[in-house]
């Protein structure tokens, strides 16, 4: 089941939307987007035709009432004013979509689509029913107008629901859109939920990488703990439940919708190869007891390569807090694993955090913050310099929050 991809625009002003021409003539100037014909249908409203570097859409454009259900999260920090202006505004617009193709570049190209209509500031907000999340306007500008997509976790939620025993359901929302099953995991608890959250997470953003649809049944690899392996597999969640006979969450009385009772699989684990070669599962639990050796988790050679570009086009702003604001910034730098460890399914190069202690024009000098499992020569405490391309992520730390570079937005408040 592929469900289309509606999005609800915010806008910064309610007037704007009011007059199609403004939002068509915005359409017009840009070079990306190339707008092919618009028509209206009689029951599907407002149809455009467009073209955002040669790849072609269609979006319906819709007048829709701006309602902020309780179970959409803001995936973005926003002030108590802007708060306010959303609660306040009454009616925005809808962009629907159907995603072909690889969904990350559907989902940026409809950013990319939305933020060309309203240009910033002209964007308060928007609201993503497929995810279930809510967009700040900083930074849909700032991730449209960047040469680099945005990560694939943005394409879907995952919603933890509890109960009083402290027991965790764990899945996702968004998915769908890109023709893709949802995950889920059963039985959780508050204890290890995060780490949970983070399998389901390095699942579905494999699954959104893959060039050929991960089956159900199919091992994939997501991380390491000491010398344990995390493989873990997709299973229906009907026959996951049997696994289940003491579960109270993500029963057969909590789907009795389409949302969660159809195209909805549950994360299971395999113990060894001999396992995975049988088809021999196991619940996800069975992984816990090595939760407290700091598992790492594996991410793609090309979501790695996206995180280090986005992570180097915004480096001016460690530029710029660095020495002028009260922060601690951490750097994370791609480092050749030794040769006893290449040609094996691990990475080629080990990502690893240092702590900034000085920069230049393309060089950052900085202490090492943890052991390496695979690159040696090195160790905890070592400060080295680095070049600027070595980089592949980093965080300021700030007295009020942290700022990665996807956060920047927050340090647009101009």
């Amino acid at each position: 089941m592929q469900e289309p991809s509606y999005m609800i625009i915010i806008p910064a002003n309610e007037e704007d939307i009011k007059d199609p021409s403004v939002f068509i003539e915005n359409l017009k100037k840009n070079a990306h987007v190339h707008l092919k014909s618009l028509q209206v249908d009689e029951e599907r409203g407002l149809v455009a035709d467009f073209e955002v570097d040669g790849k072609p859409y269609q979006a319906e454009i819709n007048p829709a009432d701006v309602e902020i259900p309780e179970f959409v999260r803001p995936q973005h920090a926003f002030t108590k004013e802007e708060i306010e202006r959303i609660d306040g505004t009454k009616t925005g617009l809808s962009v629907c979509m159907d995603y072909e193709g690889d969904s990350r570049v559907c989902f940026y190209d409809q950013l990319r689509f939305i933020n060309e209509m309203f240009p910033f500031p002209g964007i308060l907000a928007v609201m993503d029913c497929p995810s279930e999340k809510l967009l700040s306007g900083k930074w849909v500008a700032l991730a449209a107008n960047s040469s680099i997509m945005p990560a694939p976790r943005y394409l879907f939620t995952v919603q933890a629901v509890s109960d009083e025993d402290g027991e965790v359901w764990l899945h996702t929302h968004g998915l769908k859109r890109c023709g893709l099953y949802e995950l889920e995991i059963l039985c959780s608890d508050k204890d290890k939920c995060n780490d949970h959250y983070k399998m389901i997470e390095t699942f579905a953003c494999r699954m959104l990488e893959s060039e050929e649809p991960i089956q159900p049944g199919e091992g994939v690899f997501l991380a390491q703990a000491g010398d344990e392996y995390l493989v873990c597999t997709a299973v229906d969640w009907k026959e996951a439940l049997k696994h289940y006979p003491d579960a109270k969450l993500g029963t057969e009385a909590d789907r009795e919708d389409e949302v969660h009772g159809e195209d909805t699989y549950v994360l299971m684990l395999y113990e060894s190869e001999e396992a995975e070669n049988t088809g021999w599962y196991t619940p996800i639990s069975n992984f816990d007891p090595y939760l407290k050796q700091n598992p790492m988790y594996m991410f793609s050679n090309e979501e790695t390569e996206r995180m280090s570009r986005l992570a180097i086009e915004r480096l001016p702003y460690i530029k710029k807090a660095f020495g002028s604001m009260e922060c601690t910034i951490i750097v994370k730098i791609g480092l050749p694993v030794d040769e006893e460890y290449r040609g094996s399914d691990l990475p080629e190069k080990e990502h690893i955090w240092f702590e900034l202690k000085d920069l230049s024009d393309d060089m950052v000098v900085a202490e090492l913050t943890q052991e390496p499992y695979y690159v040696s020569g090195i160790k905890e405490g070592d400060i080295a310099a680095y070049p600027f391309s070595s980089i592949t992520d980093w965080i300021i730390f700030t007295p009020e929050c942290r700022i990665t570079p996807d956060d920047v937005y927050m340090l647009n408040n101009e």
